[in-house]
């Protein structure tokens, strides 16, 4: 398994590197933003551990550019910065998953073992997937609706991948921040419903010009959660 760290804490970068090492990881490690970039476009790595606050590029924007390009490896985002807007900026910029600083070492191995796992079953899938007018490819991470793309953040991309695989199934807050989010006890119910509102809009907006006829929303279902459903306009 190839892990790319990208940390420039000195002490932090050769304890992750000689831990993950001794739990059988093949590690490499960047001290800059922009170095580590460079790294993660030239070898294919099987997940990234990237702090926020890093010299030459941040993390964020350092994360951003990898999924604009299309990157596919998860992504574990550390940093110092506990507040929910910082959790939330880095989720939305691209990262799978989110540990803040001091942390225990076995929880981010967990972490990583739960990254690499929802990575695998992705792969293992198909890479179309499709519903009414709306086409999903989860190799380019592409959405369009009747051949034209659909512009979506990450964790848009991703809860919209959750209702197209699980159509017609009601979709609890719970259950979608363990497949978005990758963990449910630190998503709050706001941050899942602002990206549901956004993805809402996204799609309203691209089926309102589009020559298709069939057309897909997402209801909600009071008190339980959110369910996909497909349905025929004449």
């Amino acid at each position: 398994m190839q892990v790319l760290v990208i940390e420039d804490e000195v002490r932090l970068a050769a304890s992750l590197r000689r831990g993950l090492a001794e739990e059988g990881y093949h590690v490499a490690v960047a001290a800059d933003g922009e170095t580590g970039y460079h790294l993660a476009k030239a070898t294919s790595f099987d997940v990234l551990i990237v702090d926020w606050r890093l010299p030459r590029r941040n993390g964020q924007a350092l994360v951003r550019q990898l999924r604009a390009e299309g990157y596919p490896a998860p992504i574990l985002m550390l940093t110092a910065l506990g507040g929910i807007d910082h959790r939330v900026a880095g989720l939305d910029a691209g990262a799978d998953d989110y540990l803040t600083k001091p942390f225990a070492f076995e929880e981010l191995l967990a972490r990583l073992r739960a990254l690499v796992r929802r990575a695998q079953a992705t792969d293992i899938g198909t890479t179309w997937v499709q519903q009414g007018a709306l086409a999903l490819d989860t190799r380019r991470r592409r959405v369009t609706c009747a051949g034209r793309p659909i512009d979506l953040r990450p964790k848009e991309f991703a809860l919209l991948e959750a209702f197209l695989r699980q159509p017609g199934q009601v979709l609890s807050r719970t259950v979608l921040a363990e497949q978005v989010w990758g963990a449910a006890f630190y998503v709050t119910d706001n941050v899942i419903d602002v990206s549901m509102s956004r993805l809402r809009q996204k799609l309203e907006d691209a089926q309102g010009t589009c020559a298709a006829a069939e057309r897909v929303r997402i209801e909600t279902v009071r008190g339980v959660g959110y369910c996909l459903v497909v349905s025929h306009q004449p």
